[in-house]
């Protein structure tokens, strides 16, 4: 059963929208609700108090991105973007005159390399985007900064993981573990030497990963390391999918970027289901026990899980790092949770994609900077 192609989809799961028309009409009516949301919150935000984002300009832009993403649908979703990351990386590659430089594994998922492919340690790192989207500049651009600022024997690897609703759950998780596998058994580099990492649906990923090292998935090859991973960022970590509704989704809505009508439709994707019973523990961590992350001691030594307070995932970040913490601290690892007042959702990466070259003023770019130096 391992390694094996995943079924068709079931009835009533979510449609792939692939070969269909999308409505431009319909994204052209989603630009136009945004711009006029982010006009609208440009004249109250000065009056918004603490509801809203820290600065005046991140708060009329998350206007912006609430509306736009909340107004798309799936087919959409994948008109306005690109089928992986792998073209946003070559753009970025162009634009800031870096030669590409790129490993396809057997599968043939490729993964990117920022950095120098000798280096002696690698970030193995997963994006965000719900699953949906593929990385973005902000993410490019974040991720290039701190592999600078780490220096040269450090680099960061990138995976171009397929996208839903094309490639549904557990898809990713394969060509993670495919990744992991390629780096210590074909390249035979030391687990010691690499970070495993991701924001938001990659933080979802990371975890699917250390699940899967812990708990093999019954649907995956298993992977034996000859050693520990040495550390695990967890950056906004998308822990639950299919509970849309807790109270930080009410206090947080007009201070995030984007709400439950995309993150269900996200998760739906992701997950090839409807169903608030469609998650397991490698697809939605906060639904494993304590005892579940007890042997994940086992295969990472540190762990550092970081929500932002203003962020609507935050209620289950916090209860899947109450549950991971109980368990991976009786098995002897360590992990640090940071909850980073006045933040939004991968606060450091939205800041880049903004043009903010350093923090706008909760200081979230360096806790978790500071975290990755202090690993190394």
């Amino acid at each position: 059963m391992a390694d094996q192609p995943p079924n068709e989809p079931p009835n009533g799961a979510p449609s792939k929208f692939v070969h269909q028309d999308v409505s431009k009409l319909g994204i052209a009516s989603a630009v136009l609700k945004a711009i006029v949301a982010a006009t609208g919150r440009a004249f109250v935000s000065p009056f918004k108090g603490p509801n809203g984002a820290n600065t005046y300009f991140k708060d009329v832009a998350l206007a912006a991105f609430r509306t736009q993403l909340g107004n798309l649908n799936l087919a959409q979703d994948r008109y306005v973007t690109s089928t992986t990351c792998t073209p946003v990386y070559h753009q970025y590659c162009i634009s800031h005159k870096i030669t590409p430089d790129s490993i396809t594994l057997p599968s043939g998922t490729q993964a990117h390399w920022l950095g120098s492919k000798d280096a002696q340690k690698v970030l193995i790192y997963f994006h965000g985007g719900g699953y949906v989207l593929p990385c973005t500049s902000g993410h490019l651009l974040w991720l290039d900064d701190l592999c600078q600022n780490l220096g040269q024997e450090v680099s960061v690897l990138i995976l171009a993981y397929d996208l839903a609703p094309e490639s549904a759950y557990p898809t990713q998780l394969r060509q993670a573990v495919e990744l992991l596998r390629y780096l210590t058994e074909t390249e035979g580099r030391n687990p010691a030497d690499i970070i495993v990492g991701g924001d938001s649906a990659g933080g979802n990923l990371t975890l699917g990963l250390l699940s899967h090292l812990a708990h093999p998935h019954p649907e995956i090859a298993e992977l034996k390391l000859n050693g520990r991973i040495h550390a695990a960022m967890l950056i906004s970590p998308w822990c639950s999918l299919t509970q849309n509704h807790t109270p930080a989704h009410v206090r947080n809505a007009e201070r995030d970027m984007f709400d439950s009508r995309t993150l269900s439709r996200w998760a739906a994707a992701f997950l090839n289901s409807t169903s608030p019973f469609a998650g397991d523990p490698y697809s939605e961590p906060v639904l494993a026990t304590p005892e579940w992350w007890e042997p994940v001691a086992d295969v990472v030594e540190e762990v550092l899980i970081w929500g932002g307070e203003n962020e609507i995932l935050i209620d289950g970040i916090e209860a899947f790092a109450k549950k991971f913490s109980q368990g991976f601290r009786r098995r002897g690892g360590h992990v640090d949770v940071i909850v980073t007042k006045g933040a939004l959702h991968i606060e450091m990466i939205i800041e880049r994609g903004l043009g903010y070259k350093g923090d706008s003023g909760t200081g979230s770019k360096q806790v978790v900077e500071e975290w990755v130096k202090a690993m190394l």
